[in-house]
């Protein structure tokens, strides 16, 4: 059986407008985001996904819940899922970074695979997100599951179980844009990658 594995980003928050890095910091969703989510989960929900698994905080959880309450499911909560860990960075708009650590934003800016002060790299929040993803669906028989987390996880993520070689081969998932994946029990194919219902 081939399943289908929807990677749903979460909805607008303030630190998004402000272009904040957010990492693991727990910033809740905007007005704008509760209103992208419910429009989101209504195109979402005619996919019919019987499981539903998000990051623990609350921008993802939040958007998760409002899939689930149209499909009467409780999401599960998974930590793996969060966000890369920024450190240093978070709560930090670029122009603010650079003032500390030109060199460090720059090599990051490039698509280097570096640690920013204190946080992770792109290759470990993106293979912790692959691994969470990897153990969710082959732990359970549903045909449809949706995935709830953050943007630049979820691009890692994607690219490391396609096998693409290098980072930033894939877009970022605007707030509440999703991918659609098939996967056949050894095989991740992607389907559709960025579709947004505002759009």
């Amino acid at each position: 059986m081939t399943q289908t594995v929807i990677f749903w980003r979460h909805g607008q928050t303030d630190y998004n407008v402000e272009r904040r890095f957010q990492g693991q910091t727990d910033i809740p969703l905007n007005d704008l985001g509760h209103r992208q989510a419910r429009s989101a989960a209504a195109y979402l929900s005619e996919l019919a996904p019987e499981v539903i698994v998000s990051s623990d905080l609350s921008r993802a959880a939040v958007t998760a819940d409002h899939l689930g309450e149209l499909l009467g499911i409780t999401p599960d909560r998974d930590a793996r899922l969060r966000e890369s860990a920024f450190g240093d960075w978070e709560g930090l708009t670029r122009d603010e970074i650079v003032a500390t650590w030109p060199d460090e934003l720059e090599d990051w800016v490039a698509g280097a695979d570096m640690r920013p002060p204190g946080g992770e790299s792109r290759s470990e929040s993106g293979r912790r997100v692959a691994d969470a993803i990897a153990d969710i669906v082959t732990g359970t028989e549903a045909a449809t599951i949706a995935i709830v987390a953050h943007g630049a996880v979820l691009r890692a993520a994607a690219e490391i179980l396609l096998d693409m070689s290098g980072a930033g081969r894939l877009a970022v998932l605007g707030n509440c844009g999703h991918g659609e994946f098939g996967f056949t029990g050894t095989n991740w194919v992607l389907r559709s990658w960025g579709t947004r219902p505002d759009r």
